[in-house]
């Protein structure tokens, strides 16, 4: 009998060392042939391949293993917890959806954030289930469901929101949540997809299956031990293969595959996140401003921050130049919604011709910037870098005695209007704006409403119908000094609005099923329709300056991947139009249309432009002024800064406690600085 029992063991012994070797010779070919073609053979990506391939393999089959030894079980428990094995493959065909989205790696550590995931997204579920079986009543099964149907739900909204932004719900979300934000959404999604909402809504309902009550309770101390224990096994691996593989690239020296890893494990982290826990969390606890908080006590740049924002460009030293004389009487600024820069035939082919021939033309013949960024990102935010030069912005500090391009233009002389085709109440525009960008004529889509106007729906009222407004105020203001600023609507995602019939389309794209290009032919049409209409009522003279620009990029997700097809320029923050049309451009001779700017840096330059001193806490420059300093990009978004230049670019976390380079935590105390003094009264000396 001994010799039999060996004899078996032997036998598992050499199947396991048979199927070892099997997978060895497998994973060693695939990743040699990755890199065959690659001279001198890169030994080291090879090895790194191959031993997250095995590493994976691995992970896999301690898995398989262990629901083998539990395969009695797994019937009832299947039965047992059905509503949490719902969500668990919820949970499977989202990650799927985020692998693709974000072209993830299939190795280790995309496994174990999978396991981590998975976890962390039925815990609740199966808590729910374990304390309902254990003593089952009414009230605990409407508890149970309630738990249940509440993860689905919030699942369901994450997959949308990640379906048109490439993120997890972020706290924006609930900064901007009332009930016009719900009427856009709902009018930018068709019939059939709101069907399929309901759809997935319903099969949550129907899905819920509770066993009859069984002789067998659940033991809760065991399964708490069980289910958190393995849970906290899954992040505490996920976690510590994480930080261990790093380390392993940095000692390696192998500091581009670092950089690469750390994108990577930005990503994963997205699919160990729990959705759940995620959405109350950004509901209840907003982190970028909490950042902010903890660093609102800094008051001064180091020496060593100050040199660095010089070599970057971020801060300069030239002294300003003499002031010219105004170069306009009058300014318009018309901000589209959500339009990127490439999404203008110009910049990107991939736009057919025939979808803005209006704005190629502008930007052929008039000045602009081509490498032109966001400074924030949404709306509020992106407006407050156009309008006070500032990268952060705080809606609950006093902005009544802060400086903006409307106060200065306005000081000098200019009324200042601006037009918003969304609601007043909307992100409390008609409170926000007013007090902090501080114009004197403020109107939004009820003002139109009253005026007569009935061109709105959705999110607001319509391009066309904006234009036509602003054209009928510009013709009162005629001759006056003004500076009027109209902000759009129609491409606001997750689709953009569009009036242009199916006959009229060009025929280069008429079929075409990408919308936002649908969407850009509309903004096409209307921008030519009202400079028409403003050069035939005599509104383009040498005195008045226009510009087109948008609020911010797109959010990256959506249609907006298909469109821009280069990876740094769909991050959080990208670039979007910047053209200067007037009939006279003598006064924007010196403006480099290849420079990199950002929001940051247009109220400045309009202000020198009109001869007027910009304040000292306008942290952009002067884009017609020649500094000794190179120029940069700078934006924030998602506790993130954002650099861009002619010879680098980098996102620095702004709570990174461990910076690969010593400038990104000098641009950390910057962004940190600034905000800081912009929160200051005026009179503060700072």
């Amino acid at each position: 009998m001994n010799w039999m029992r060996n004899g078996k063991r032997i036998g598992i012994l050499l199947a396991i060392a048979a199927i070892a070797g099997a997978i060895y010779y497998w994973e060693e070919e695939n990743a040699r042939l990755l890199y065959a073609a690659i001279t001198p053979f890169p030994e080291g990506d090879f090895w790194e391949t191959l031993i997250n391939a095995l590493l994976r393999d691995i992970v896999l089959l301690i898995v398989g293993v262990l629901l083998f030894l539990r395969r009695k079980r797994i019937p009832d428990r299947l039965l047992r917890y059905f509503p949490a094995v719902v969500l668990g493959v919820a949970y499977f065909g989202f990650a799927w959806y985020i692998h693709q989205k974000l072209a993830l790696d299939s190795y280790f550590l995309t496994t174990l954030a999978v396991l981590a995931g998975l976890m962390n997204n039925i815990v609740p579920a199966i808590l729910a289930a374990v304390w309902y079986h254990h003593n089952p009543s009414s009230k605990r099964k409407a508890v149970y469901f309630a738990v249940y149907f509440l993860c689905a739900v919030l699942t369901l909204l994450d997959v949308v929101y990640f379906w048109q932004t490439s993120m997890h719900v972020q706290a924006v979300f609930f900064r901007n949540f009332n009930i016009y934000a719900v009427e856009g959404v709902m009018s930018s999604f068709s019939r059939t997809q709101l069907l399929q909402i309901g759809g997935c809504l319903l099969a949550a309902i129907l899905l819920f299956r509770v066993t009859k009550p069984r002789r067998h309770k659940p033991n809760v101390a065991w399964a708490l031990l069980a289910v958190l224990g393995w849970a906290l096994c899954c992040n505490l691996l996920y976690f510590a293969g994480s930080q261990l593989g790093l380390f392993a690239l940095h000692e390696a020296g192998l500091w581009s595959e670092e950089q690469i890893e750390k994108s990577r494990q930005e990503y994963r982290d997205m699919l160990v996140t729990p959705i759940a826990g995620n959405i109350v969390s950004k509901a209840l606890f907003n982190k970028e401003k909490v950042v902010r908080e903890t660093q609102h006590k800094k008051k001064e740049l180091t020496e060593k921050d100050r040199e660095w924002m010089y070599k970057l460009g971020v801060m300069r030293k030239s002294a300003s130049r003499p002031l010219p004389e105004p170069a306009y009487d009058r300014i318009v600024m018309l901000i589209l919604e959500s339009v990127h820069r490439d999404y203008i035939h110009f910049y990107n082919p991939d736009i057919p011709a025939e979808a803005t021939p209006f704005l190629d033309s502008l930007i052929e013949r008039y000045p602009r910037i081509d490498n032109y960024y966001s400074s924030a990102v949404p709306t509020t935010e992106g407006l407050n870098a156009t309008f006070r030069s500032q990268l952060l912005f705080d809606g609950d500090i006093d902005g009544s005695d802060k400086p903006s391009l409307f106060r200065s233009m306005q000081a000098h002389g200019f009324d200042g209007y601006f037009q918003s085709a969304s609601s007043r109440y909307y992100n409390s525009e008609f409170r926000q704006y007013t007090e902090q960008f501080g114009m004197a004529h403020y109107e939004a889509r009820e003002d139109l409403e009253k005026a007569g106007y009935t061109g709105a729906s959705g999110w607001g009222f319509h391009n066309d119908e904006m234009y036509r407004r602003t054209l009928e105020q510009l013709k009162k203001l005629k001759g006056q000094k003004y500076f009027y600023v109209t902000k759009t609507l129609d491409m606001h995602q997750p689709y953009p609005y569009y009036a242009t019939n199916w006959a009229d389309t060009p025929e280069s794209f008429r079929n075409n099923q990408i919308v936002t290009i649908h969407g850009m032919y509309w903004v096409d049409c209307t921008l030519r329709n009202f400079f028409k209409a403003a050069s035939e009522a005599g509104l383009m003279d040498d005195r008045t300056l226009f510009i087109i620009t948008s609020d911010h990029n797109p959010h990256s997700g959506g249609e907006y991947t298909k469109i821009v097809k280069n990876e740094k320029d769909r991050l959080s923050v990208a670039p979007i139009p910047l053209i200067f049309v007037s009939e006279n451009t003598a006064p924007l001779e010196n403006l480099d249309n290849s420079a990199y700017a950002s929001q940051i840096d247009i109220a400045p330059t309009l202000l020198c432009l009109q001869g007027i001193q910009p304040p000292e806490r306008f942290i952009g420059r002067n884009l017609l002024q020649q500094y000794q300093e190179k120029e940069a990009a700078l934006g924030f978004f998602g506790d993130k800064a954002y650099y861009f230049s002619r010879d680098m670019s980098f996102v620095d976390k702004i709570d990174e406690p461990y910076p690969q380079h010593e400038y990104e935590d000098c641009l950390a105390n910057f962004v940190m600085y600034t905000y800081y003094v912009s929160g200051l009264p005026v009179n503060s000396g700072k």
